[in-house]
């Protein structure tokens, strides 16, 4: 979740996330998306003996404050018989800022730090049933993110382990109520787009597919690069956020706020840039009219994108 898969990293500031906006995305994805691991998934994993595999091990990639993994954790202890399968959680992140300490972690649960466009250890590789990414791309290029993809499916136990990608694309802006204003808003999405978003090259592999700050002209063929990578049974779903209409969770206009935070939070690492015309005074600023704006009911969607595919043999 801290994790930011985008252009020109070596010179874009780390971003050092706020772990309780990182569990609040969280919550609202998983009420948004209905599941921790897509259906296609079996968990536990099937040998090819069609039994059950004894050893549980999963990986979560980008995983910020851990709380996907501990979510897991729970209901795997909830589904699982203890005598049958042993259960082992690893979260990987570019930075530790986030991670809970070690002490108030199960003992199945470890957090280590290391870069996915950099190849894991050997001791790791072909040993994960699944793997799990979520919100690490800002604007990712289809050569960039099959560079990741390659990577993290090396880390896949050959014929069951299973990745799982969930990103985010398509930002909108709406009103609800008719003569308000969404300027703030916007001026912060596009004020992270143009730092974030790579210009587009002629080559095929600089095509943008994936990440919060891409817009979807056609079909991006996402498919293709985790085929590419060796996975097969691969299945994209595509969920809006907008998706469940009840007023109740407010998943509206908690969203909304949780992203304008996400978006201020890469400004701030903007701020004396040369030539970024962003000074805390006027994140200040805009921080407060966006607030305003979304007090009066200015929201937004995004898509989510949930990608799964099974190491080949």
């Amino acid at each position: 979740m801290s994790e930011v898969l985008g252009p020109s990293q070596d010179t874009q500031p780390l971003i050092e996330e706020i772990p309780s906006r990182l569990d609040e995305q969280h919550t609202i994805t998983t009420e948004t998306l209905g599941f921790l691991i897509h259906p296609n998934i079996p968990i536990p994993p099937r040998s090819s003996g069609g039994t059950g595999s004894p050893n549980l091990k999963i990986a979560d990639i980008g995983t910020g404050t851990a709380i996907w993994l501990l979510d897991v954790a729970k209901t795997l202890s909830a589904t699982t018989t203890p005598t049958t399968t042993t259960c082992h959680l690893t979260g990987y992140d570019i930075s530790a800022s986030a991670f809970p300490p070690p002490q108030t972690l199960p003992p199945n649960v470890s957090l280590r730090t290391h870069d996915m466009r950099v190849p894991f250890p050997d001791a790791e590789l072909g040993t994960y049933d699944l793997v799990a990414v979520r919100f690490v791309s800002s604007a990712s290029t289809r050569r960039e993110w099959a560079r990741a993809v390659t990577n993290i499916a090396a880390l896949l136990k050959p014929g069951v382990g299973w990745l799982q990608w969930i990103d985010s694309c398509n930002f909108a802006l709406y009103n609800s109520v008719p003569g308000t204003s969404r300027g703030a808003c916007r001026e912060i999405y596009d004020g992270v787009q143009s730092a974030f978003v790579p210009a587009r090259g002629g080559d095929e592999g600089d095509e943008v597919v994936i990440g919060l700050m891409m817009r979807e002209a056609g079909d991006v063929r996402r498919e293709e690069v985790f085929r590419d990578a060796g996975l097969v049974d691969v299945h994209e779903d595509v969920f809006s956020t907008d998706r469940l209409q009840e007023p109740e969770l407010e998943l509206r206009e908690k969203g909304t706020r949780n992203i304008i935070v996400c978006f201020l939070g890469c400004l701030e690492g903007l701020v004396g840039v040369e030539g970024s015309g962003w000074t805390s005074e006027r994140i200040a600023r805009v921080k407060q009219d966006a607030m305003r704006e979304v007090d009066q009911g200015v929201y937004h969607t995004l898509d989510q994108v949930c990608i799964v595919g099974r190491r080949a043999t």
